[in-house]
């Protein structure tokens, strides 16, 4: 778009001073018929090549303010295939940029990160929720792994039943939604919705994107040519791991922390291609998990929320000593064994359920003697 503009700006000024051209010309063929006349006149009445040149560069100069002055409005991104609707995440937040760039007249990197802090202040009274529940969770985790290793026990359906209403009473005597342990999950649609996003726009790329960065990284189109924001990502993310996790309660074992140190240290070359847009907005919404995280822990803003406090438990005897892939392998043993109970369960409720449907229908029969046709 930038380009054609430009040549069609180039080609108006070359079409107006050949016009030029031809006119003097015509005029100066019909009132002399003297060829060195005309050439001097000819030469007199032609336009510096100076200013030619000042029209050609004033010509892009417009055209490059046109372009600027058509990506400040709402509505750009739509006429250039992007933000095509309000359902999908990645449309919905290059809305949400285009809204915010124009009418706070931010630059794209300040508009990226103001968007994702937003977006994250709007979530936070879910991590509060799932903070609380995860807090008064730990408060019951002794009897919760009691009843739970009495349930992967047993195979009697009814023994099953009893077990389980016993679960459901603890929780609901301790307060316990767990619906609200699903609420740090929807930070991952979050997440793809705005990768999707920045990323389409980078490509494209968005006017403004090339030369609207910060600091080292001006070109948000480009890879962080030092590796810069990955490394203040993968620092944040292994922070507030080892701070218990974005609610600030989550107690993770000693594999789990290890594993989440090793993980942001992969990230680094597994998103050192990436441009420096996405990257920018891995590092700020990083960086809000840590001070949220902070804010979490903190003992009066946790009472003045209404936050139960967490309660440590010691680890069970040899779990602290297991590696990563020893863990791994013990859930997944755990998961097929509670898999294989569960299928036993479903047979036995099975045959109970034909048991009695076989009941009712021997119920329905009734014996008749030969008296009672007499009758």
């Amino acid at each position: 778009m930038f380009r054609s503009s430009i040549l069609r700006a180039t080609s108006r000024v070359l079409i107006r001073n050949a016009t030029r051209l031809n006119v003097v010309s015509f005029g100066v063929r019909q009132k002399s018929t003297d060829a060195a006349e005309t050439m001097s006149n000819i030469q007199s009445q032609l336009p510096p090549v100076d200013e030619i040149a000042n029209s050609a560069s004033t010509a892009v100069e417009q055209a490059a303010q046109s372009v600027g002055e058509l990506s400040n409005h709402v509505g750009y991104l739509n006429s250039i295939g992007l933000a095509q609707s309000w359902h999908w995440p990645a449309d919905i937040i290059q809305h949400t940029l285009e809204y915010v760039h124009v009418y706070t007249g931010l630059p794209w990197w300040g508009t990226i990160c103001t968007v994702t802090l937003l977006v994250r202040l709007l979530m936070f009274p879910l991590y509060v929720k799932s903070s609380d529940t995860i807090s008064r969770n730990s408060k019951i985790k002794p009897q919760m792994d009691a009843i739970n290793k009495e349930l992967m026990a047993t195979t009697d359906l009814a023994e099953g039943q009893g077990i389980a209403m016993r679960r459901r009473q603890l929780l609901s005597s301790n307060g316990v939604k767990n619906r609200w342990l699903v609420a740090p999950m929807l930070q991952l649609p979050v997440a793809i919705g705005f990768f999707n996003a920045i990323r389409a726009m980078a490509n494209h790329p968005v006017d403004g994107f090339v030369n609207q960065g910060a600091a080292w990284f001006s070109d948000l189109t480009l890879p962080d040519p030092y590796l810069g924001l990955q490394i203040i990502t993968a620092a944040v993310l292994m922070s507030f791991t080892r701070l218990g996790g974005e609610t600030g309660a989550q107690q993770f074992s000693g594999p789990m922390k290890r594993f989440f140190i090793i993980l942001p240290l992969v990230s680094i070359p597994a998103t050192m291609k990436l441009s420096a847009g996405v990257v920018l907005y891995f590092a700020v919404n990083g960086t809000f998990s840590v001070f949220q995280t902070l804010i979490l822990r903190n003992k009066w803003v946790r009472k003045q929320l209404k936050i139960a406090d967490v309660v440590y438990h010691p680890p069970a005897p040899g779990s602290e000593n297991k590696g990563i892939f020893a863990s791994l392998k013990d859930n997944m043993a755990k998961s097929r064994e509670r898999s294989e109970k569960r299928q036993l369960m479903k047979e036995e409720e099975r045959r109970l359920q034909e048991s009695i449907r076989e009941k009712k229908n021997h119920a329905r029969i009734k014996i008749v003697k030969r008296s009672d046709f007499k009758n």
